[in-house]
């Protein structure tokens, strides 16, 4: 579980300080949209509070991680899609968002994020194959 604490705690951390990276950085998102700007301040506080969770109850942190990568993700996505604010050109919202490496750094960390926390949940499943294996063949057979 250590292994699961690390990587999680990390993975977290990183989408955290891109997040805060974005926050610093990106001022025409203030300018434009300080609601996402607000949004994305909820989703570093989150992260970073769920860095300290996963060092204390992993199982904890591991759910409330995986349905964060979600909806971060989700809200994400849907800035490509139809979060331009108003009077910008969509497809001019979706190159400047697209073309950020800081942006696309913190989307892809989202499937990290969710991708650790899949396999945390499965690692259980994964050791009681073997009797489910010897379940099936007794009872198939």
């Amino acid at each position: 579980m250590k292994i699961v604490q690390a990587t999680l705690s990390l993975t977290l951390a990183i989408s955290g300080l891109l997040g805060i990276q974005i926050l610093i950085d990106d001022k025409w998102l203030w300018a434009a949209a300080p609601s996402h700007a607000y949004g994305l301040i909820g989703f570093v506080s989150i992260d970073m509070i769920l860095v300290v969770v996963a060092l204390v109850r992993v199982g904890l942190a591991t759910v409330s991680a995986a349905l964060m990568a979600v909806a971060q993700f989700a809200a994400m996505l849907a800035d490509v899609v139809v979060g331009q604010p108003e009077g910008v050109p969509s497809i001019a919202f979706r190159n400047y968002l697209l073309g950020d490496a800081a942006y696309l750094g913190l989307l892809f960390i989202q499937i990290a994020i969710l991708s650790v926390a899949i396999v945390t949940l499965t690692i259980p499943l994964l050791h009681r194959r073997g009797r489910l294996a010897a379940f099936l063949h007794v009872h198939l057979n």
